[in-house]
């Protein structure tokens, strides 16, 4: 029997550090990926020929602009929170101010019916009363009296203490929020600016790719670009378990939830300069929320030329999905993800003119149609 015990007890330590294993094999090849694919796209950078300092230009710009959103969208938060506390600070103000009215005026009249007894009251009835109950009834009272202006006293007292310190909170809160609007102010005008400087390299770089040879050019380099990040992200994650889920990528096709609202705008398969598109761009305002389609985790997040600030999450079994056009990301690789997470804010990185997302999904590395994995 312990010979037994002895032995399931080693084989369940020794799944426990096989599991402790991977997981720090998994987090050794995450980091070796984003290390590759960085030198990958150093590489590919050095085939955009003299459109690469337009390229680099506009990645900074976008970059930045997603960091300032993203900030924006943060304070944007803090100050609503900031009002709802301050809200509830006046709400409780103005409440301890009404009971301190209604004890101020029951510890006023307490003090007058004291006054009226006089200050030697109790000395009084035992030197004039000569009834023994009376006497006993009158004297409670008198005593009753007393502990309930002292109890009414000390209760004033903390409430006035209780009123003070919730005021110097509203005040300190509303001097918070004044820093932090001034704050807001200053990341709009940056991003206001650095939105300026985007719309000057864009079109500069358009002018660069105006001739119809260096667009085809480009939008084949894009296109192989990607592909070159998904082979790397593909082979790295046959050495890592990445994902654990109930239920199946694959069971889940015609059932997934939309990544965001919107028109889809082109769809999966249309050709441009003979160049077939491989996912959909859906329409949508500017800072959307995009959320997953899905549980799995991220396995890039980064700028990435014609498809502007991208996320991928991998959720196993070689299934892939990817949000590009966004706005600000706001996960980082290795991050996990569920159903519905919230992951970026839809816009026109990538140098799109109209805000909106691009959506695909991967089987292999390979596109697959996203409408007929989505629901209807």
């Amino acid at each position: 029997m312990l010979r037994s015990l002895f032995t399931f007890f080693l084989l369940l330590l020794s799944v426990s550090l096989s599991a402790a294993d991977k997981q720090g094999m998994t987090e050794k090849q995450l980091k070796k990926l984003n290390s590759k694919i960085s030198t990958l796209q150093s590489s590919m950078r050095n085939q955009e020929g003299e459109s690469r300092a337009l390229s680099q230009q506009l990645r900074k710009n976008e970059v930045k602009i997603g960091q300032l959103a993203r900030q924006i969208q943060s304070l944007d938060k803090q100050l609503s929170g900031l009002g709802v506390h301050a809200k509830g600070l006046e709400g409780k103000r103005k409440k301890l101010k009404s009971e301190l009215h209604k004890r101020a005026a029951l510890i006023e009249k307490q003090i007058a019916q004291q006054y009226k007894m006089g200050n030697q009251a109790r000395l009084r009835l035992l030197l004039t009363q000569r009834d023994p109950e009376t006497l006993d009834r009158q004297i409670r009272y008198y005593d009753y009296v007393n502990q309930a202006l002292q109890r009414d006293m000390r209760a004033y007292r903390q409430k006035l203490s209780e009123l003070s310190g919730t005021e110097r909170e509203l005040t300190e809160t509303e001097q918070t929020m004044v820093s932090k609007r001034d704050q807001l102010r200053e990341e709009v005008s940056s991003l206001r600016r650095t939105q300026q400087q985007r719309a000057d390299t864009l079109a500069k770089l358009k002018q660069t790719l105006s001739a119809g040879d260096n667009q085809l050019k480009q939008l084949r380099l894009d296109q192989e670009r990607l592909k070159a990040i998904l082979l790397e992200i593909e082979e790295s994650l046959n050495f890592a378990t990445l994902v654990k889920t109930d239920k199946s990528f694959r069971q889940l096709k015609g059932k997934l939830p939309w990544p965001l609202k919107g028109r889809v705008r082109q769809n999966f398969g249309t050709v441009t300069n003979n160049i077939s598109y491989d996912g959909i761009w859906i329409q949508a305002k500017a800072a959307a929320s995009v959320k997953a389609v899905h549980h799995g985790r991220v396995v890039f997040s980064d700028w990435l030329r014609g498809y502007g600030l991208v996320i991928i999450i991998d959720h196993g079994d070689g299934y892939m999905s990817l949000y590009g056009y966004n706005q600000s990301l706001l996960l980082e690789t290795g991050d996990w993800v569920g159903r519905g997470d919230l992951i970026a804010t839809a816009g026109n990185s990538g140098g799109r003119d109209q805000d909106g997302l691009y959506f695909a999904i991967r089987y292999k590395g390979k596109p697959s149609n996203p409408r007929r994995w989505l629901s209807r």
